[in-house]
């Protein structure tokens, strides 16, 4: 079978080291820059030794160390974490990084800190909310973001696209970084990165021919380091044997082996030995197979990383089935398939059943193939579907993109045309002033194509008028999307609203953030037609549950903001109670059946009630309302939390709020429930 494996190096590291002696002086800067720079150095040939020589480090810093340089500590440790595989730590030292940098307002270093939460979510295998957290981070980056910051930007992006199999757009988020990098003398680590990635992409899109140029190029890079050395080694592996040159593609699976082990990168031995098995697993070598698979399954065990753990399973079931064995294999087969097709990986499945019929075809065992079979053909026919109907789409929104471009430059043509006519009709009437029956017919033709320009001109506007609202809609609701809604926030903010004195007799700005409950299991259970279905439908009931003067937007994914201005205070309760009802009160009702949908919504207003002084912009009260969300959701969903009253300064609880959430009391919540649901 041909899993598909994140290309990524984890290990399980247990570490023993002596710490400075208590009564030893604090590393001083000079002696700290130097340690790094040896830590680096020390990385290219072990992580494991210099992730020790990293932990003496930080047990001799002081508590004078400049800010910059604990910011180099954290930041090295959070790399040769990732390197090894020890991916908690490696988040918990980001939070640190995070924690530090708010406490200095450093805002660049902490959105590069805050990627960090992207890329757990990602190794969850959950792309939809790593893209969601990704857009509330480029909110918040600054314009004169540094380069390190842009590149980790467009490098986290493009594992985004890559995990959702859009190769394209990680391919060019790929290159976008590795163009920013290129003038960097002391960047060869991080291009050599980006080249072991772009590979990925490459292999992943079909393409090894152009995978083997890309490792070759990350192999040249000065100072590779360890576990991006194998990982492009491993990655060369796979685009050779694609190529049919096997015997090249072994003999760098075992060089990418061979780091792994010395350097004890328990992960990416897990990988190098699942695609071993699955090489000789297609050569018919089972032996070989299933000892591959053993040893895998071994190594993916001790770092806890479930698609290693499915993939050694799955190749060790197959590779005793291939010996005859079936009784032995179908438990590990059946077990990875069970799992498949609960998380709804719909491609891996497919694959796993049409490999499972053929072994059982060769054992003889006729009828359990032949159901394999049926129920192979039955998620072929459901995926088939679900992406004809998808791709029907989006040929139908480029072709009429197309033809309202094309209709544009069309008019404007002959508008031009028509223009360099009149000029010459002019010049005529001129010419022919005595002629007075001339005259009456040139005058009478001009007004003809005045009347002809004058409705050219008139369909211009309509479709750049079309155009205007496809760029500020959402595609699929129809309502306003972010774009529309920070323009919305521009004029706001010209008009002085941003200002803390603004007068409040006219009501308050109220935002409104809400989030449907279980999306995830509606697309899970009854898929994305029906998903996309009941985001049409939720915001059709939002635009009718508010005033015409309110912006209701898609905020990503299955989040909508609802922005109601000059909002009375004593009526958002009931704003948001008729909100909750229109959605929650009736099932959405689709053509394969009928949906139960609820909200959960979090609300604040500006200005803030109770802050005396209050400097809090539109980001602040929407951060507020995804706070109020949050809680809404633990407390068990379909129900909104309306942020009634801030105890201290505004700064204070943001602060609070970014660091280790608000203390008890300062901020005061009030509580609205949606419809009852009778069980549904």
């Amino acid at each position: 079978m041909p899993p598909i494996v994140r290309l990524a190096t984890c290990v399980a590291l247990t570490v023993s080291l002596l710490g400075a002696p208590a009564s030893a002086a604090p590393f001083s800067g000079e002696r700290v820059r130097s340690e790094l720079q040896a830590i680096g150095q020390l990385s290219q040939r072990s992580t494991h030794e210099a992730l020790a020589r990293l932990e003496v480090l930080r047990a001799g810093l002081g508590d004078d160390l400049p800010y910059d340089l604990r910011q180099q500590v954290l930041r090295t440790e959070v790399r040769l974490r990732e390197d090894s595989g020890q991916l908690d730590q490696a988040y918990a030292v980001e939070r640190t990084v995070l924690e530090l940098a708010i406490a200095h307002r450093d805002t660049a270093t902490a959105a590069r800190a805050r990627l960090g939460e992207v890329r757990r979510l990602l190794d969850q295998n959950r792309p939809d909310d790593a893209q969601a957290t990704l857009d509330r981070v480029l909110a918040q980056v600054p314009n004169n973001a540094p380069v390190v910051l842009n590149v980790a930007i467009r490098t986290v992006q493009g594992d985004i696209f890559n995990n959702k199999a859009r190769f394209d757009k990680a391919l060019a988020a790929y290159l976008q970084a590795m163009e920013l990098l290129q003038d960097a003398p002391d960047a060869g680590d991080q291009r050599a990165l980006l080249h072991a990635r772009i590979a990925q992409v490459y292999v992943n899109s079909g393409h090894p021919e152009k995978a083997v140029a890309s490792t070759q190029q990350g192999l040249a890079e000065p100072g590779v380091p360890t576990a991006t050395m194998a990982s492009l080694h491993f990655t060369r592996g796979l685009a050779l044997i694609r190529v049919d040159r096997n015997d090249d593609g072994l003999a760098a699976f075992q060089r990418a082996l061979a780091i792994a082990r010395q350097a004890r990168l328990a992960g990416l031995e897990a990988a190098v030995r699942g695609n071993l098995a699955d090489f000789f697993l297609r050569q018919k070598d089972y032996p070989r197979a299933e000892i591959e698979s053993r040893q895998a399954l071994a190594a993916s065990g001790k770092v806890k990383d479930q698609g290693l753990v499915m993939m050694a399973k799955a190749n060790l079931g197959f590779a005793l089935m291939g010996q005859g064995r079936i009784a032995a294999g179908m438990p590990y087969t059946d077990e990875v398939i069970a799992q498949l097709r609960e998380s709804g990986a719909t491609a891996d499945l497919e694959a796993m059943l049409d490999e499972k019929s053929h072994m059982l075809e060769q054992a003889g065992q006729y009828m359990p193939a032949l159901a394999t079979v049926r129920e192979q053909q039955t998620l072929q026919l459901d995926s088939g579907r679900l992406a004809r109907d998808r791709a029907i789409a989006a040929l139908q929104e480029q072709f009429d993109a197309n033809e309202r471009t094309r209709k544009i430059a069309l008019l404007q043509r002959e508008n031009q045309l028509k223009d360099a006519e009149l000029g010459s009709r002019r010049t005529a009437q001129i010419a022919t002033i005595f002629a007075a029956v001339l005259t009456v017919l040139a005058g009478i033709a001009v007004f003809a194509l005045y009347r002809r320009t004058a409705r050219s001109n008139a369909q211009l506007k309509q479709l750049n008028t079309q155009l205007e609202f496809h760029s500020t809609r959402d595609s699929l609701t129809g309502l306003h999307n972010r774009r529309s809604f920070l323009d919305r926030m521009r004029i706001r903010a010209e008009h002085g609203k941003d200002d803390r004195r603004a007068n409040t007799a006219q009501g308050v700005d109220c935002f409104v953030l809400l989030d449907i409950d279980h999306f995830k299991a509606i697309n899970d259970r009854w898929g994305h037609g029906v998903g996309d279905a009941v985001l049409v439908e939720t915001a059709r009931r939002l635009l009718g549950a508010v005033r015409d003067t309110d912006m209701v937007l898609r905020w990503g994914g299955e989040e909508f903001l609802i922005y109601a201005p000059g909002t009375d205070t004593e009526h958002v309760a009931t704003l948001v109670k008729r909100v909750l009802d229109s959605v929650g009160t009736a099932p959405v009702d689709t053509p394969a059946c009928k949906v139960p949908v609820t909200v959960t919504a979090g609300v604040a207003w500006l200005p803030c009630a109770g802050v005396a002084d209050d400097r809090t912009d539109w980001q602040g009260a929407v951060r507020l309302a995804d706070w109020a969300l949050y809680q809404g959701k633990s407390q068990g969903r379909n129900q909104a939390r309306i942020v009634t009253r801030l105890a201290g300064t505004a700064g204070d609880v943001m602060a609070a709020l970014d660091e280790h959430g608000p203390a008890e009391g300062s901020i005061e919540l009030a509580r609205v429930d949606g419809p009852p649901q009778d069980g549904r």
